[in-house]
């Protein structure tokens, strides 16, 4: 048997990256789930403000069970979008950055909550 020397400068295999992307797919996906399902069971008004949710799926949502919601969660592709238009996200980000967009949405969230009350 012949040990082969080991050369430090290879690069080691590269896997594919489409696996990972998927279980962050996922897990997006299913937290997305399960913080529009609690709010719906807590504040429907609220969830239809804030997840953009319409009343009938409100309602189907609010008795989804954990296994269904996984299920929903694997579809391998993202399942909400932005309720804003991008080129104002784009925007903000160039000119703020994360965190002062953060406060910015949160502030349109309040205002838009406010209006919505009676």
């Amino acid at each position: 048997m012949t040990d082969t020397p080991s050369a430090p400068d290879l690069e080691p295999p590269r896997s594919n990256p489409a696996p990972d992307h998927d279980c962050e797919v996922d897990t997006l996906n299913l937290m997305w789930l399960l913080g529009a399902r609690d709010l719906a069971r807590s504040d429907a008004e609220k969830a239809v403000l804030v997840y953009g949710l319409d009343r009938e799926l409100l309602d189907i949502l609010r008795h989804a069970s954990l296994a269904m919601l996984r299920e929903l969660a694997a579809s391998g592709v993202v399942l909400f979008r932005p309720r804003f238009r991008v080129c104002w996200l784009q925007e903000r980000l160039r000119t703020t950055g994360p965190s002062a967009l953060g406060l910015g949405l949160q502030v349109i969230l309040l205002a838009a909550e406010e209006v919505a009350q009676p």
